[in-house]
């Protein structure tokens, strides 16, 4: 795995949090591509930083080792593929930005926990905010953006849909701050 120390002295402070990675859901074809038009149209940053996933662990606080890789393929392979729903639009009104919904939480929720009590976590600090899977299609834009795309999406069927999870997948960004799939951990593969 690649580390860019030089390169983080362009990265914003909260960028640096994320040098090491994190676990998340990469959306299967053809969802991820119709969910990345949404964020490219509507927040073309977030977009450019990240393919449509569903944010998991917060980010690992040391690179992995052979050591901790088994014992995140282990935690992984104690859960069944499962479906994952997405949808409806969740505007974050008053604030700016929108998600789509994620279903099952509680399912994801207890992932999220057994994967966090992984040595590769120590030390990290807590979530500022409880956790709660999503699809963010914009975050980083304006209430009038916001209200563009609720007013543009809110009624629109193809917004909703389901996919199975069978693996999760851990990122890293490069220099650019451009999150790129390094390894997946196989969902029920022991």
């Amino acid at each position: 795995m690649p580390t860019y120390t030089s390169a983080m002295t362009t990265w914003l402070d909260w960028q640096k949090h994320y040098r090491l990675g994190v676990i998340l859901v990469l959306p299967p074809e053809p969802v991820r591509s119709q969910i990345n038009m949404l964020r490219a149209k509507y927040d073309p940053l977030s977009h450019k930083n990240v393919d449509a996933h569903i944010s998991l662990t917060v980010p690992l606080q040391k690179e992995p080792n052979d050591h901790q890789w088994a014992d995140l393929d282990r935690i992984a392979s104690r859960f069944q593929p499962f479906p994952i729903s997405y949808g409806p639009l969740v505007p974050f009104l008053p604030r700016p930005g929108a998600a789509l919904d994620i279903q099952p939480q509680a399912h994801l929720d207890k992932l999220r926990l057994a994967l966090e009590v992984s040595e590769v976590f120590l030390g990290a600090p807590p979530r500022r905010l409880p956790f709660w899977a999503h699809m963010t299609i914009a975050e980083f834009v304006s209430v009038e953006i916001t209200e563009q795309l609720v007013d543009d999406l809110e009624s629109k069927p193809d917004l909703t849909g389901s996919f199975v999870c069978d693996h999760i997948s851990y990122v890293v960004p490069d220099e650019g701050f451009r999150f790129i799939e390094w390894r997946n951990l196989k969902l029920g593969s022991q």
